[in-house]
């Protein structure tokens, strides 16, 4: 499955649980990172789970969001980048 995440979470100053590095690090261990707090590529379903659940457990569900889209298929999509591409060649 291919898979699109984006996050926006709050800063240490808006709330006790600073849990932004958690969450950061657990994307990282499963998706290459395209801009600062966006992430994307392939992933098997099993690692799917695995990460939004520890994302759903280190979510402050009050001050964070944190937006998945995912794809079957890549068939119909197409990706355009404006200035570098920091993904590479997903496409290819």
């Amino acid at each position: 499955m291919y898979v699109i995440l984006f996050y926006d979470i709050a800063g240490s100053e808006q709330k006790e649980k600073n849990n932004a590095n958690r969450i950061r690090k657990a994307v990282e261990k499963y998706l290459p990172r395209v801009q600062f707090s966006v992430f994307e590529g392939e992933i098997r379903q099993s690692d799917f789970k695995r990460l939004t659940a520890t994302l759903q457990k280190e979510c402050d569900k009050e001050l964070d969001s944190i937006v998945i889209y995912t794809f079957n298929s890549l068939k119909y999509s197409e990706r355009l980048v404006i200035g570098q591409d920091k993904n590479g060649s997903l496409f290819s």
